[in-house]
């Protein structure tokens, strides 16, 4: 019991073990906070001369009938994202970032959570080629 209250506890502090963070886990947190199984997807964008990497959460969502996926297709993707967030460090930025935001993907309107890999931005560089 007290092992248990102190791992939760320094969890909270330094957040979760993300060695085995998944695709299946990131459709959950994304269903846990919208209700929907969004699509994500990894982008570049230059801001003020830095190069910033973000993870988009779409406007489509899996539930539609138009969505263009298959669910295994779907969860294959999340799992490359998920992949990079790992490579990033930036697996507990979104977690947390996807937890305190009262913003929703809408039409046209993607949710994006910006990712600085660096101050500089130029390991963004090494991500992302587009």
């Amino acid at each position: 019991m007290n092992e248990n209250k102190f791992r939760k506890d320094l969890e909270r502090i330094v957040g979760k073990d993300d060695s085995s963070f998944s695709g299946i886990e990131l459709a959950n947190l994304i269903r846990n906070k919208y209700g929907r199984s969004y699509d994500v997807t990894l982008i570049k964008k230059e801001f003020m001369g830095r190069n910033l990497l973000a993870m988009n959460v779409m406007w489509k969502y899996r539930e539609q009938r138009s969505f263009p996926l298959t669910e295994d297709e779907y969860l294959l993707r999340l799992d490359d994202v998920a992949n990079n967030l790992k490579c990033w460090g930036a697996v507990s930025h979104v977690r947390n970032t996807l937890e305190k935001s009262r913003e929703r993907p809408r039409i046209g309107k993607a949710v994006s959570i910006f990712i600085d890999l660096d101050e500089t931005g130029g390991r963004a560089n090494e991500w992302i080629y587009r």
